[in-house]
């Protein structure tokens, strides 16, 4: 009769979670702060307190605020208590940041920017203050200067250093003009891969042009098509502003001169590579 009965069950998997009671009070406690039943910068109840009102011991209540440490949810502070951080994903998103850090993933690199950057100017015409407008207005003003000084001496590489500082302050103000805290914190996350994606593009449109012979961008920089666009709220020539900007279409008299495209850094950094490796074949025959 009893394996008549649970013959009787569907024939499918079925799981029983088994949560701790330190799980319980780890996910009680989280969902109360997500709830902003306390916010950043409170102190949470004691450890005693916490006991008596979920009805376990001390050392269950100590293990769930250990968790929640861990996590970078809260933070303990000896003779203090324990107090609510404000949440960010930057700790432990940097830490994986390194596995895209190969120059094979540059594509990925600029796809991901693609994706960000334009979604953010999109929210940033929506919901932008005029304060965030104008601290962007003053990071362009830098940035336009420094522009200025690095495309007039190419091979100093502080001056680009100093300016790729400043392309990746700029467009992280708009990020930040989007209020999406995600975006940011992802955006910040991969800062390092960022700032290499624009050191490389920048380094080399700024060659091209002073081998062409041309001047210094100055008001047709795509950065400053960015800021009037965001100032006019005018969404329409966002898609390809952005793909101006990070080299997904090329741009003439920076990627493209009379028609004819150049070989990207990255092509040049393979072809050199490729030369060094026919060098040294032909010294070892």
């Amino acid at each position: 009769m009893e394996k008549e009965s649970l013959g009787r069950f569907p024939q499918r998997k079925m799981k029983i979670s088994r949560i701790s009671l330190v799980d319980q009070v780890c996910a009680s406690i989280k969902q109360d702060i997500v709830d902003g039943i306390w916010k950043a910068g409170d102190k949470l109840p004691s450890e005693s307190d916490f006991a008596d009102a979920f009805g376990v011991n001390r050392l269950s209540v100590r293990m769930a605020l250990q968790k929640l440490s861990t996590l970078g949810i809260i933070e303990t502070r000896v003779g203090e208590g324990s107090f609510v951080r404000d949440f960010s994903l930057k700790p432990m998103l940097s830490e994986i940041s390194v596995f895209y850090e190969s120059k094979d993933r540059y594509n990925d690199v600029q796809q991901l920017r693609s994706l960000l950057e334009y979604e953010c100017m999109r929210l940033a015409i929506l919901s932008a203050t005029d304060a965030e407008k104008e601290e962007l207005h003053n990071a362009l003003i830098h940035y336009n200067d420094l522009a200025l000084k690095y495309n007039l001496d190419v091979d100093n590489e502080d001056a680009l250093k100093r300016l790729v500082d400043a392309d990746f302050n700029f467009h992280y103000k708009i990020i930040k003009m989007s209020h999406n805290r995600l975006y940011k914190d992802v955006y910040f996350m991969v800062q390092q891969l960022i700032r290499s994606h624009i050191t490389q593009l920048v380094r080399a449109r700024a060659h091209r042009r002073a081998e062409a012979g041309l001047p210094p961008l100055g008001e047709s920089d795509t950065h400053n098509k960015i800021y009037k666009c965001i100032i006019d709220s005018d969404v329409t020539l966002l898609r390809q502003i952005t793909d101006e900007l990070l080299g997904i279409k090329p741009v003439e008299g920076m990627d493209v001169f009379n028609g004819q495209s150049c070989a990207t850094e990255k092509e040049h950094s393979q072809t050199n590579q490729d030369h060094d490796h026919d060098d040294s074949a032909t010294k070892n025959s």
